[in-house]
């Protein structure tokens, strides 16, 4: 149930949900807020305004005051100060009014009434909390959204609204660090709402009243709806909308640090977020053990939400100033590979053909996971809930019943129980046929990309974060560990677990430090290794495909430790740092930033914005080439002017391992290998038994011809011996095999 101002001759009534019961304060830290002196006008009904300015013409108009019986001149200069007073309070009335109604937009669900903020000199238009959907609760949780009603009244837009269901994450209790990330608002089911910046000039020259811009308070002067001159339909400010992170488990759109007041005010954008729901809340995937009752629990019901929330931002953007064909999604981690998500589906593909991406694709291991996977958990699920999964064949609609009869929190809390590992959620974009019709590589070689913008990229340490919080009994958050050998094993061991032996052996190689200091190279190492897989060379990757396909790409990469970080220097440049940068947050001069902080921040902002106007994010005649596999060319966000703004990869080496060189382990040992013989490639291997690589001497050469029993022969060398290099040539693999000399 949303809030509304009731429009009668009484006081007006303030009805509240628990979707949005949190103040607004916490947003305001950016602004000065006008809300406060507009909210104590709007206590006044639309009908007492139109019945004071009659009030007023009955007091001026001489045949009024001649029915009047005035017997004295004292009467006369007290009726002439009584008529002056109330002449200046009605054209102050009026002004107040006027201020009020400027914060009123019309949607197609109903007015809305939003507050102003002043930012660097700027005046924004913020509307916090609109339904775009139903509350998805009773009947309609687990199931896709429905559009919420329409409603009549003015809608109070002016407050956070709920966050979605979702746990907490308490490792590090009291530290700043980590609350930011926590949820700000009451956490509810009822949670389907938008929020939205349009900086006050262009909303009111570009937006339109209640009949679609052609309203005129002149000859309507009862009407609340701010006037506004019709414009061409090529008119309208770019959009920007965000689409938040969390592993697909916690996030809101709500956080401090997604707050557009800087962006909007600064870049002259309209910039837009949107809760969805999370967790099995929004991914729970039912369907295909339930025929003929798929829609109890459809699976990705987070994306659709999202799909439904750019429609309803489609539909009104010009109500708002914006160009609905100037939308740009930008997100970051699992709101990046939302983003993803959205511009290839077959739901929502052509909606919007502009998209930034940050640190988060579709083809992440953690992004997304097979239908058969997401019944699996989603049995478990039921299981721990009481509710019974082997009757879901037999009985599905009472299996979901009793699944929506359980409280929230305990769906929250059960839910955990299938946390696989790192990077291993139990909610996540799931294979499901519709939304998403097969696995996102083999969507994208079929997908014409041409005609999309994309803007994507990275930061330096994308793993330190989750290596920390996975394995916290071996780590510090403040200060950097000395790791030894056979804990690093353990480790690497463990977050590659569904890897093969062989390609853990190359993984392990690969991040082994050869270098002095190898107790804390180790923790780096791991971090490297977690960071790589799970994040930077997907992102490479996909970004390949995506230049192959026809999009126009631009990568970026950020390599800037913040001043501010509360993180220890070990973990360097964190995942999700880059956010308050393209967010515009070091402008905010109460924020104790350096000023070549603010200049990157200005830089990154302003690119964001150059973006979403144009497509290309290149700012102040600077250079930024499109990104392709054979010109990998990326653009290095830095404080360090001795930095070359303009590199190749990023990682090349180390992403060519994991996406050229290690699916050839894979094939080399899980198979024939009869096909290994398009083109040359090299993987060395070492096991654990280290050795002085100084006494290790080449001493035999066998090749073996592509008809031998190539699979046999590999797993004798690897049985038998600590190193060995294999190298695929066209009709054949020579293996060079090393023992110890001593």
């Amino acid at each position: 149930m949303a809030r509304f101002i009731t429009t009668s001759s009484s006081s007006p009534t303030l009805t509240t949900s628990t979707a949005a019961t949190a103040s607004s304060s916490s947003w305001s830290s950016n602004a000065t807020s006008t809300a406060t002196s507009i909210s104590s006008h709007s206590r006044t009904s639309r009908k007492s305004r139109y019945t004071s300015s009659h009030l007023l013409n009955a007091f001026a108009s001489p045949t009024s005051r001649s029915s009047l019986s005035l017997s004295s001149t004292s009467s006369n200069d007290l009726y002439r100060g009584f008529l002056t007073t109330l002449v200046i309070l009605l054209r102050m009335s009026s002004v107040a009014y006027g201020i009020t109604d400027r914060l009123i937009v019309q949607t197609t669900s109903g007015p809305v009434r939003g507050r102003a903020v002043t930012v660097q000199g700027r005046e924004v238009h913020v509307f916090t909390g609109i339904p775009y959907a139903k509350p998805p609760v009773d009947d309609l949780r687990f199931r896709k959204p429905v559009p919420a009603e329409p409603w009549h009244g003015v809608l109070d837009a002016t407050r956070l609204p709920a966050t979605c269901v979702q746990e907490r994450y308490e490792y590090f209790p009291g530290f700043s660090g980590e609350e930011i990330w926590n949820p700000n608002t009451n956490v509810s089911e009822d949670c389907l709402y938008m929020n939205i910046w349009a900086p006050a000039k262009a909303r009111l020259r570009h937006g339109r009243g209640a009949n679609g811009g052609e309203h005129s308070s002149k000859t309507d002067p009862d009407h609340l709806i701010h006037s506004a001159t019709p414009q061409n339909t090529t008119n309208g400010l770019p959009i920007l909308i965000w689409i938040y992170g969390g592993g697909f488990m916690t996030g809101s759109a709500t956080l401090d640090i997604y707050n557009a007041d800087i962006m909007s005010a600064v870049g002259n954008v309209i910039v837009a977020s949107f809760q969805y729901r999370v967790g099995a809340f929004g991914f729970l995937h039912l369907s295909p053990v339930m025929p003929g009752f798929e829609e109890e629990a459809p699976g990705n019901v987070g994306l659709w939400d999202q799909a439904l929330a750019l429609r309803w931002l489609k539909e009104n953007a010009r109500a708002f100033g914006g160009n609905p064909e100037w939308m740009t999604l930008f997100g970051e981690s699992a709101g990046s590979s939302s983003v993803n998500a959205q511009l290839v589906s077959p739901v929502t593909r052509g909606l919007v053909k502009r998209g930034m991406m940050q640190s988060g694709t579709m083809n992440a291991p953690w992004s997304h996971m097979t239908s058969e996977k997401a019944v699996e958990i989603g049995k478990a699920l039921i299981n721990d809930c009481n509710c019974n999964a082997s009757l879901l064949p037999a009985n599905p609609q009472s299996v979901m019943a009793c699944m929506r009869a359980v409280d929230a929190k305990t769906i929250s809390v059960q839910q955990w129980n299938s946390y696989s590992g790192i990077l291993s959620f139990p909610s996540a974009p799931t294979i499901d046929g519709a939304f998403l019709p097969a696995d996102p590589m083999t969507l994208m070689k079929t997908a014409d990309m041409s005609g999309y913008d994309i803007m994507i990229g990275n930061v330096k340490d994308e793993g330190t974060y989750f290596l920390l919080y996975d394995f916290i009994d071996y780590f510090d958050k403040d200060e950097a560990t000395s790791l030894p050998r056979d804990k690093y094993l353990e480790i690497m061991n463990n977050i590659f677990n569904k890897a093969t032996q062989a390609e853990r052996e190359a993984i392990i190689f690969q991040y082994t430090s050869w270098e002095g200091n190898p107790g804390y190279q180790n923790q780096q190492q791991i971090g490297r290794a977690v960071g790589d897989h799970f994040f930077t060379c997907p992102t490479n990757e996909y970004a390949q495909a995506l230049a192959e396909r026809g999009a126009q790409v631009h990568y970026y990469y950020f390599t800037h430790r913040t001043s501010t970080s509360l993180w220890g220097e070990w973990m360097g440049v964190l995942h999700g740092d880059e956010i308050e940068y393209f967010f515009g947050q070091p402008l905010n001069t109460s924020l104790q930033y350096r000023a070549v902080e603010r200049e990157l921040g200005k830089r990154m902002l302003n690119s964001v914005i150059e973006f979403a106007k144009t497509g290309n994010p290149a700012v102040d005649g600077e250079e930024w080439p499109n990104f392709s596999k054979e010109d990998p060319v990326y653009y290095v966000f830095s404080t360090d002017e001795k930095t070359e703004k303009l590199q190749r990869g990023p990682l090349a080496k180390r992403c060519s391992f994991w996406n050229d060189y290690l699916p050839k382990v894979r094939s080399w040992v899980g198979s024939e290998c009869e096909n290994n013989s398009a083109e040359s490639a090299a993987v060395s291997i070492i096991y654990e038994k280290q050795q002085n690589l100084l006494k290790w001497r080449k001493i035999k050469i066998d090749i073996v011809k592509e008809n031998d029993n190539l699979n046999t022969k590999i797993k004798f060398i690897m049985k038998n011996h600590y190193f060995y290099e294999f190298f695929l040539k066209k009709n054949e693999v020579k293996i060079f095999v090393f023992n110890n000399f001593s």
